[in-house]
């Protein structure tokens, strides 16, 4: 007798499980899970027809949170896979009727630290990027994690009145670095190296567990190239540097250009490169709603079959798990850079070949001009 496939959340309150004593109130729950950059958060809404929550079961705002996903013989009978969310904490409470209802909000614990609330100043000298990170993330109390194959070298980075959080993320941007921080870890990531994993899965047109689908190809926002310019009154050095872009695919006639400061013209190309990418990562994109599946995380990639020019392999940006009616997944997907510059090449060699097909063509015949009693060629 084949067992019905079901999911549960487990959720630990301030260091107690509440996961049996509230799953009579929960109507739905959310785990929006991002790649970098925002902070991760859960979102739950419960019954509340004889007015507990709203009185003495009211969420107190910064309660921590634990949250889970279990689901139980989803691909096979007897298989119980998880996927834990992290740990919260209350941001919002909400409360509406009829019916009466609570909608908590809570957001990964990062939100109250120090690292983004507090602003420093710091100089650094002689520094890499990696022991900047470190820095910040011994300071915040978090585990560091560095997953880049180059690291950066600067003669000088100020922090100047800002968060660690905001000083990090602008620095490590402009140099291809993505920064992800949890409730007890910062990872510093390549997200060019992240698009080069295995796929996790691959979802074919027609696939039954696709519920919703969606992609875009768009040239606002999107540049042939970047420039960058700088004048260092210090050393009277002035740099001017321009950098093409080398996987947009068709539309883009705009250079992007950048007007701060770089400590060499190898620097100068390196932010030309990492902004182009940044930018132009969001040229073809995509949306896809489906049934259920924890392996849909941020920063993992999916192969894309059966859909066209759409066809090849993506970075998840962010999925969002949702229990309610039902478990489904919803991912947003940027066609990663390796398919891009793979389009670029076929699309160029089929403009080659038809140029060349075009100059072989055979040449219209001559006629007599009757009239003029010259040689014209017929022009259809």
């Amino acid at each position: 007798m084949n067992t019905a496939r079901y999911v549960e959340v487990a959720l630990i309150y301030d260091g107690v499980d509440i996961s049996r004593d509230i799953a009579p109130f929960l109507i739905s729950f959310t785990y929006n899970d991002n790649a970098s950059d925002k902070a991760d958060d859960i979102d739950l809404t419960l019954e509340d027809r004889n007015r507990l929550w709203v009185n003495d079961w009211f969420p107190t705002k910064g309660d921590k949170i634990i949250a889970t996903i279990i689901v139980h013989d989803w691909h096979k009978e007897n298989d119980v896979q998880t996927l834990p969310c992290g740990a919260f904490e209350v941001d919002s409470v909400d409360c509406s009727g009829p019916p009466n209802v609570i909608n908590l909000k809570a957001i990964s614990t990062l939100i109250s630290k120090p690292m983004k609330s507090e602003t420093h100043t710091k100089a650094w000298e002689n520094v890499r990027l990696s022991t900047i990170a470190g820095d910040v993330a011994t300071r915040n109390g978090l585990e560091f994690f560095w997953d880049c194959r180059s690291d950066f070298y600067f003669e000088r980075k100020d922090q100047v009145e800002v968060s660690d959080l905001e000083f990090l993320r602008g620095l490590a941007h402009d140099y291809g670095v993505n920064v992800k921080v949890t409730d007890t870890k910062l990872v510093c990531y390549e997200r060019e190296l992240y698009e080069q994993k295995k796929a996790v899965d691959t979802l074919e047109f027609g696939d039954e567990k696709i519920l919703r689908w969606r992609f875009s190809s768009k040239a606002t926002g999107i540049y042939k190239a970047a420039r960058l310019q700088y004048h260092d009154a210090v050393k009277n050095v002035s740099i001017n540097t321009l950098v093409n872009a080398d996987d947009v695919i068709k539309g883009a006639n705009r250079t992007l250009v950048i007007n701060e400061k770089a400590d060499s013209i190898a620097d100068a190309q390196k932010k030309c490169k990492e902004r182009l990418q940044a930018a132009n990562s969001k040229e073809i994109t995509g949306e896809i709603s489906l049934m259920g599946d924890l392996r849909y995380v941020g920063g993992s990639t999916v192969e894309i079959k059966g859909f066209g020019a759409f066809d090849g392999k993506y970075l998840i940006e962010s999925a969002v798990h949702s229990i309610g009616n039902g478990y489904t997944t919803s991912i947003k997907l940027s066609m990663n850079k390796e398919t891009k510059k793979e389009k670029v090449s076929a699309a160029t060699k089929r403009k080659a070949a038809k140029t060349k097909k075009s100059k072989a063509a055979t040449p219209l015949p001559e006629v007599k001009n009757v009239y003029e009693g010259e040689r014209v060629k017929v022009i259809k």
